[in-house]
């Protein structure tokens, strides 16, 4: 009975969300096993949000309105394959349970285009809180709030998979706090690759990715 449920037509962009889910999540295991970050350049696709901000930077200009936003989901600041699973989760159950009241209260239920609506809306808040908890438990940065930039020109260790041009990999550097930040790494140069234990020097941030060369490309040996 939860299976037909499932399967009505009002019901099918929830259900679609959730497959995907599991897709997501299956596609992800694997990459986890074989220490390959295969959503990695989903990060990539984030707008630039400079959420960690130097500690004695003037306020200079107001976030722009959609940047407030994104900045009170936490955009940016987990994975971003986790945050589509937990907004996919919460658009498909929500959706379901909106249905499914309705139905009970009316006797049928909603357009499946016209209950999306709600759902979206309250998947928002969930996906801030869902995000604010796996700030908790991923490995995070724990350090004093600092510029992403001055991140740059700091020796990175290679902690996930190949590193290769439009595939970025997991590294770990530390900032001037030697505290560690967890960052998404790709080589500078089209060609580079870096595997896991290489120590790479970040050149440069675009968005969510920082990019870098081999020590030894800068004539630096640590």
């Amino acid at each position: 009975m939860l299976l037909s449920y499932v399967n009505e037509t009002a019901n099918f962009p929830f259900s679609v969300a959730l497959v995907i889910v599991a897709i997501l999540a299956a596609i992800e295991g694997v990459g986890l096993m074989v220490g390959a970050g295969i959503f990695g350049f989903l990060d990539g696709l984030l707008p630039d949000i400079d959420i960690d901000l130097d500690i004695d930077a003037p306020d200079l200009a107001k976030p722009s309105l959609s940047g407030q936003f994104l900045t009170w989901l936490r955009i940016g600041k987990v994975p971003a394959i986790f945050s589509l699973i937990v907004f996919l989760v919460a658009f498909g159950l929500l959706g379901l349970f909106i249905q499914g009241l309705v139905n009970a209260v009316f006797g049928a239920p909603l357009p499946a285009l016209l209950a999306s609506i709600p759902a979206f809306a309250f998947s928002m808040p969930v996906l801030s809180v869902g995000n604010a908890v796996l700030i908790k438990v991923l490995p995070q940065d724990e350090t004093s709030a600092v510029s992403r930039d001055s991140l740059i020109g700091k020796l990175a260790t290679l902690t996930g998979g190949e590193a290769r041009s439009k595939y970025p990999a997991q590294a770990k550097v530390k900032d001037q706090h030697t505290q560690t930040h967890y960052i998404l790494v790709e080589p500078d140069i089209g060609m580079d690759s870096f595997i896991r234990g290489e120590r790479v020097l970040i050149v440069r941030r675009k968005k969510s990715v920082y990019f870098a060369i081999r020590p030894e490309s800068n004539g630096l040996t640590d």
